[in-house]
């Protein structure tokens, strides 16, 4: 999987920075930084990546654009994850 462009909406903009406090410069670089990306449900993706800290960004992935559904700071075992998998 390549990712080559990120989006995202208004509405989640405000509300992952509002929630979780982070912002879509940290997003779009965790997942352009070659994280670490798991298939789930409803052909959606999760990703741990790090910009300036571990995140965890949700997305739809469709023709190398990359959409956010929901991005928040990584926990403990999310961090160790991405370590053991990198």
């Amino acid at each position: 999987m390549r990712i080559v462009s990120v989006v995202i909406d208004k509405e989640t903009v405000f509300k992952i920075y509002k929630k979780h406090g982070v912002k879509f410069t940290e997003v779009k670089s965790a997942l352009l930084a070659n994280p670490y990306i798991v298939k789930t449900k409803f052909e959606r993706y999760v990703a741990i990546g790090k910009a300036q800290r571990c995140l965890t960004v949700v997305f739809s992935f469709e023709q190398g654009i990359a959409e956010i559904i929901t991005a928040y700071p990584s926990s403990d075992w999310q961090i160790k994850l991405y370590k053991d998998k990198r």
